[in-house]
């Protein structure tokens, strides 16, 4: 009775990874020729009608922001369905979208964040000390200051829609594909890069390879999207918390 019990939960914890770095390499050109067609198009639409530069941080509103980055989630999930569910019969769970307990993933997450803020700290303190160079403000950070987005939407897309649609892509889906193909080793570090990557931040490009490799470690560890989801989405809130309580704090002087 009880080697059934463990045959039942060996199997529960294997991945039937149908998709292979082909899938995963070919999502991300198609994702990267349609979103930067549909940004340039964008501005050029937005140049001729309104006359000003697009995406300017004090012109954007919450309409073109929600629009724009629920194209990208779309069109990212879209992705992963066709190319894992649709094209290679794969299943949910396959991509990590299974249960895992909650108090192990609370436990994982705290000592994560712990690493995350002590690497960020270190690094931060390096860049200006060696090299003498101050963090620039993010692009969320921009939009903050600006006020250009209201605080539920980005609080919204920062903390809950970025984490779940990011980690079904990078972890679940390409890290999955490239550790099938590359193995382990090869899948922390290219995916890790290319979640860096895609962000845009270069002064943080390091610290993000960190984040995505921390990420994608925990995915390997619990065979669970969901601690990496988890820890995604409270890292997000504390960061934009932190941003937000600030400008609080500005207005107030």
């Amino acid at each position: 009775m009880n080697d059934d019990r463990d045959t039942a939960r060996t199997k529960e914890n294997i991945m039937d990874i149908k998709w292979n770095a082909f899938d995963a390499l070919a999502s991300i050109a198609f994702l990267a020729v349609v979103l930067v067609g549909i940004y340039f198009g964008s501005a050029k639409l937005f140049i001729l009608l309104a006359k000003e530069q697009f995406f300017n941080s004090s012109n954007i509103t919450n309409i073109s922001f929600t629009v724009l980055y629920g194209i990208q989630v779309i069109l990212m999930m879209g992705a992963v369905w066709f190319f894992a569910i649709f094209r290679r019969k794969a299943h949910l769970r396959d991509l990590g979208l299974r249960y895992y307990s909650i108090g192990r993933t609370i436990w994982y997450c705290f000592l994560s964040l712990l690493g995350i803020f002590l690497v960020s700290f270190l690094y931060v303190f390096l860049m200006n000390s060696i090299f003498g160079m101050e963090a620039p403000s993010s692009k969320i950070e921009v939009l903050v200051e600006n006020r250009s987005i209201s605080s539920n939407i980005l609080l919204v897309v920062v903390a809950v829609i970025a984490p779940f649609s990011e980690e079904i892509f990078f972890r679940g889906f390409v890290y999955s594909a490239f550790k099938k193909t590359w193995g382990v080793n090869a899948g922390l570090f290219l995916s890790s890069f290319l979640f860096a990557l895609v962000h845009l931040e270069i002064y943080s490009f390091i610290p993000l390879m960190i984040i995505g490799w921390i990420l994608a470690y925990l995915f390997e560890k619990t065979k669970s999207l969901m601690p990496s989801i988890f820890l995604h989405g409270i890292y997000n809130l504390i960061l934009i918390l932190i941003l937000l309580g600030r400008l609080e704090i500005i207005k107030l002087y």
